[in-house]
């Protein structure tokens, strides 16, 4: 009876690591990896338009363009490595409404599996330009981090705002970056200024 007992015990205990292991997580496909970045320039100028006006919820409002080579998976990065910081400290976790059209169409897009900073995007045939708009949504107090935006201040850093291809020293991508400010305000930056309304 014994023996039967535990022969019995054995083939349940069988059975449940069997259908535990049918049922166990299963790995993704490994995802292509994020090109690296080559010391060569970037093929077109990306146009940046940044509305600062909204500081009563300290949001920026983004829209960019950024010119695509042609047809394929496009990866996008948001900036990790910030000049002057000594850690990965983009603040990614800032990034929101993330939408990409082409042609006036809306596109899917992914975030990379392996890198939060990295988005990806399938770019269709005939489409020479990518339209991104998405907002930055910056500390409202001091808890949360630095404060950027009041209604008296802003303090707009260009890699706060801005995705770009994967693929290209930064240094290699020229932008055009421009600033919508709340009425009445001025500005100062070591920029060159094209215009100023």
């Amino acid at each position: 009876m014994k023996t039967a007992l535990l022969l019995f015990s054995v083939l349940s205990l069988s059975a449940d690591a069997a259908l535990a292991q049918s049922v166990s997580p299963q790995a993704l496909p490994v995802a292509p990896e994020i090109a690296a970045p080559k010391d060569a320039p970037f093929r077109g100028t990306i146009a940046l338009q940044v509305d600062a006006t909204d500081t009563v919820r300290h949001i920026f409002r983004v829209h960019e363009t950024i010119p695509v080579s042609g047809p394929g998976p496009t990866m996008l990065l948001y900036p990790r490595w910030i000049p002057g910081n000594h850690a990965p400290t983009g603040r990614i976790d800032q990034v929101a409404g993330l939408s990409i059209r082409a042609g006036g169409k809306p596109l899917e897009w992914s975030r990379d599996p392996v890198d939060v900073y990295a988005f990806r995007v399938n770019v269709p045939a005939g489409v020479g330009t990518l339209d991104l708009d998405f907002q930055i949504v910056t500390p409202t107090d001091g808890d949360q981090g630095r404060v950027v935006m009041t209604s008296d201040m802003l303090n707009l850093e260009w890699n706060a705002v801005a995705l770009y291809p994967a693929g290209y020293f930064a240094r290699q991508i020229m932008v055009e970056p421009g600033v919508k400010l709340p009425e009445g305000w001025q500005f100062g930056t070591a920029l060159d200024t094209a215009s100023s309304k």
